[in-house]
């Protein structure tokens, strides 16, 4: 039975592991900005291969902080909020023509924002 349980623990620990290539995750955290900004009515999510894989409110200070399995190598930054402008800790990030997404390029799966303006 020992043997049984020792296996049963090993299992789970090989199970979690969250640096698998095989279960890549997106981790993004940052600050949303603007002027008389109600953060209750703005929405903040991840979408990979266009599938929602996160979405969060920002709290009363503007700072949200998602997670979500990526579907394909890169992923996006959606916002229900036209953005103005937006400052990465990754290179390469851009904005979508209809300025609602910060689309962030393939093998970056962590990104911080230090702020996002957003228009009004």
């Amino acid at each position: 039975m020992k043997l049984f349980y020792a296996f049963l623990i090993f299992s789970v620990f090989l199970a979690c592991q969250s640096d698998s290539r095989d279960n890549p995750r997106a981790y993004v955290q940052g600050k949303i900005t603007g002027n008389n900004l109600k953060f209750d009515k703005i929405s903040v999510a991840l979408e990979s291969d266009d599938t929602n894989i996160a979405e969060t409110v920002p709290a009363n200070s503007g700072d949200f902080t998602l997670s979500g399995p990526l579907i394909s190598e890169d992923f996006s930054v959606v916002m229900n909020k036209k953005i103005e402008s937006f400052t990465a800790s990754k290179q390469g990030c851009t904005l979508s023509a209809d300025s609602l997404q910060i689309i962030v390029p393939a093998g970056n799966t962590y990104v911080t924002f230090d702020e996002i303006k957003v228009k009004e």
